[in-house]
């Protein structure tokens, strides 16, 4: 029972800074980018988080920092992520990822497409 009780001392009441390293940045960065396109919802993000890039700092101590506790008591490093949005270049730096990622996506069904498109043309010339 004292284990569980200074589990939860630890988890609830030790407050880290907020602030991360710039390498910690991009890796998160990159983290959230990668799955975000695993789930294919690149293009509602960049629409919504372009949207709320001038606020992110309010509302990452808002609506994140609450959660934190919860979120680092599941492993997930919450106040990484407050950190990481509370600096709008951050989500500035997310967007264009995203949008990266996407450009990508689509060049490549296109490119798909073209040779598809061109193997169909040299099938019916033979």
């Amino acid at each position: 029972m004292s284990k569980i009780i200074s589990k939860l001392k630890e988890i609830f009441c030790n407050i880290p800074t907020l602030e991360i390293t710039p390498e910690r940045e991009t890796e998160l960065i990159d983290k959230i980018a990668e799955t975000i396109s695993k789930h294919n919802l690149e293009l509602p993000t960049i629409f919504l988080g372009s949207g709320f890039q001038s606020t992110s700092t309010v509302l990452s101590q808002m609506l994140l920092l609450p959660m934190t506790p919860y979120l680092e008591a599941f492993g997930i490093s919450g106040y990484d992520y407050v950190a990481l949005f509370s600096n709008k270049d951050n989500v500035r730096r997310l967007m264009e990822k995203l949008d990266e990622i996407y450009l990508t996506k689509e060049m490549t069904k296109e490119a798909a497409k073209e040779q598809a498109k061109e193997e169909a043309q040299d099938k019916a010339k033979h």
